[in-house]
């Protein structure tokens, strides 16, 4: 079909084409390389097929937004089939009247596919503009010529794919048929009768589809649409371990701590840059972008995106300082309003790590600046010298268990069940209620244990998640020894960030522990016939979700089993519950630091609850509970109230 000048065009634009486009790739791997080297090559068939079937089955473009899914995976798939049809178009081109697929079944085959998906795509196409440009979605708040310029290919691409097949049929190349139905359709209705220059516009057609696409590869390496390619990179490099995991920081031998400049971050961090989408699903879950705080995890890859790429010059060599990411690039408040709930990271459908980055700044803030909200002053120094954030009297730590009777496991030596307190348990009156509660079903059901007293100190939660690397190890290396000087089987935990620290976190220094959550022995005892409740339908309740015992370790299950053994059919979900829960804002220092902009974060949460008709919100952690009796005396709310699990476990026994 094509001439030779034709053929030889067409080689020297595609050669072009791969020109331009490898030289802004390797300038976007020259740009990554700069991160620093991290290992995320550990078994690799099993991360392949994960990132295998995570994009062919389009299953987290599904999550929250069904149809907006829906569409992505139809443009998705068509590309599939448009990357054999692309092939073949080509091959048309040079050779006419050839066809790599024939005439038979699976020409039928891709030729219907091909038809159904450009319907699709361009239906897609109408979807996504209205979506974007027209109601103008809250989570694509930022205008974007990139989305409007590839909205503009996907319908040019189409339409010339659906014309050329028509023209195929006009100039005897093809015949209509079911399978075409399309562009038999256009033949038959929307093209000339008399097919005037049938030839010129089978030409018109090919080039137009073929330059479209040409273009359509040079452009993703240009634009935020490097993600098609990025993407599946990112998932195949993610982190299998610990949700958030902050790295053990050599405090003797490193001489800068976090992340003051863009090359601090590793490899992979700077992959997440190129691979994020813009989707705006992280600030669609985000507690602090939903109360009107700065924080947008979106506009947070986005910033530092931008500071990597406006960085080129100098870490290529040229004269100049890096910017400081800390309240240059990044502003304090957008650091510090983190909560740290990992709800951006649970939606992100690029596998992007936005809070890695957040605790790498607030490391370098805090450790090497000494810049940090002012309430933080007082929790650092109660931690330093008293063992919890509030600065209480460490003597005082066991004094909430005086009329108790627990066994000290400095007496006993040796027991089961080793109760790890917590800060708020021992000095809170709120959480006090709940801690003597779990401890009068741990009697009734006859469990061996013990606990620490006055040997207990904070587990280091506040000290890490705020930055200060250098604290949490002093306590978490003083907590291990204690530990190791006692033989117990398990630890159980009534909150679920010490939970996290102690299972997850202190094997990094040593401390191997076998650690359940009070909600998981519980659930244990029941199944073990140690302890029976009674059926109850006074309340409506709902449970909220802990960010440290669900999104972190996945603990879902546990408290809810234990609630339907009560409530059964009373029991009422939230929209965002499970791995979608809504934090309720102390995690990540939040207990310790006043909401001074937007809404409280626990005030929105409590209004989920008030959406579903319940009377009373349950949790599993101390955090939650005081953040929740807070906001419901802030509110006057007089129709909710607030109860740990282990209240409604006591209240609830058959004696």
């Amino acid at each position: 079909m094509l001439s030779v000048l034709e053929k030889i065009f067409f080689i020297l634009v595609v050669a072009a084409a791969l020109f331009f486009a490898f030289k802004e790739f390797f300038r976007k791997y020259k740009l990554i390389s700069y991160g620093k080297r991290v290992n995320r090559f550990d078994k690799p068939v099993k991360r392949f097929f994960y990132m295998c079937g995570r994009i062919i089955f389009q299953i987290c473009s599904y999550s929250r937004r069904p149809i907006t899914g829906f569409f992505h995976s139809m443009i998705f798939w068509g590309f599939i089939v448009f990357m054999f049809v692309t092939i073949n178009h080509v091959f048309e081109g040079f050779f006419k009247g050839l066809d790599l697929f024939g005439i038979g079944l699976i020409h039928k085959m891709l030729i219907f596919s091909a038809n159904f998906f450009a319907g699709m795509i361009i239906i897609a196409v109408f979807y996504f503009f209205i979506r974007r440009f027209i109601f103008k979605a809250s989570s694509l708040d930022v205008p974007s010529k990139e989305s409007f310029i590839i909205l503009c290919l996907l319908f040019s691409l189409m339409v010339t794919f659906i014309f050329f097949q028509a023209y195929k049929i006009v100039n005897g190349l093809s015949e209509p048929e079911t399978a075409n139905f399309i562009s038999t359709f256009v033949f038959k209705d929307i093209l000339p009768v008399n097919g005037m220059g049938a030839d010129f516009w089978l030409r018109f057609f090919w080039w137009s589809h073929i330059l479209l696409i040409i273009g359509f590869g040079v452009f993703i390496p240009y634009s935020k649409h490097l993600h098609l390619i990025a993407g599946p990179i990112n998932t195949v490099l993610k982190h299998n371990g610990v949700m958030a995991e902050i790295p053990v920081v050599n405090l003797e031998e490193q001489e800068k701590f976090g992340t003051p400049n863009i090359d601090d971050f590793t490899r992979k961090d700077l992959l997440d840059l190129f691979a994020c989408a813009e989707c705006g699903r992280c600030d669609d879950v985000c507690p602090a972008f939903n109360s009107e705080k700065d924080l947008s995890p979106k506009m947070l890859m986005h910033k530092l995106k931008e500071n990597l790429i406006e960085s080129e010059d100098i870490l290529n060599g040229k004269e100049g300082d890096l910017k400081f990411l800390f309240a240059n690039v990044i502003s304090e408040e957008e650091v510090w309003d983190c909560t740290t709930c990992g709800a951006c990271m649970e939606v992100c459908p690029m596998i992007n790590e936005h809070i890695p980055k957040i605790m790498g700044m607030r490391q370098h803030a805090v450790l090497m600046e000494s810049k940090f909200p002012e309430e933080f002053t007082s929790a650092f120094r109660g931690l330093e010298n008293q063992g919890n954030p509030w600065g209480i009297n460490a003597d005082t730590r066991e004094e909430w268990a005086k009329d108790l009777d627990i066994p000290h496991i400095s007496e006993k030596k040796e027991t089961d069940i080793l109760l790890w307190v917590g800060c708020e348990a021992s000095f809170d009156d709120h959480s006090q209620k709940s801690a003597k509660m779990f401890v009068k079903i741990l009697k009734k059901a006859g469990v061996d244990f013990a606990f620490l007293g006055n040997e207990e100190k904070c587990c280091g939660d506040p000290a890490r998640r705020t930055g200060h690397e250098y604290l949490y190890q002093i306590i978490a290396m003083e907590n291990i020894e204690t530990l190791n000087k006692y033989k117990f089987s398990r630890i159980v935990t009534m909150c679920p960030h010490g939970y996290h620290i102690l299972k997850n976190e202190y094997s990094k220094m040593g401390g191997n522990y076998n650690v359940l959550h009070y909600s998981e022995l519980i659930q244990e005892l029941i199944e073990n016939n140690k302890i029976k409740l009674k059926k109850n339908s006074d309340k409506r309740i709902t449970y909220h979700d802990p960010c440290y015992l669900g999104r972190y370790n996945k603990i879902y299950n546990a408290p809810r089993k234990v609630l339907k053994n009560i409530y059964e059919g009373n029991l009422k979900e939230m929209k965002n519950n499970k791995k979608i829960s809504f934090c309720c804002g102390a995690g990540g220092g939040g207990m310790w630091k006043e909401e001074n902009r937007g809404e409280r974060i626990s005030h929105l949460r409590l209004k989920h609850a008030e959406h579903v008709g319940a009377n009373t919100i349950v949790t599993a952690c101390p955090y939650c509970s005081i953040m929740f009796k807070d906001a419901i005396n802030d509110t006057e709310n007089k129709d909710l109230k607030t109860e740990d699990l282990a209240q409604i476990v006591f209240d609830n026994l058959d004696m």
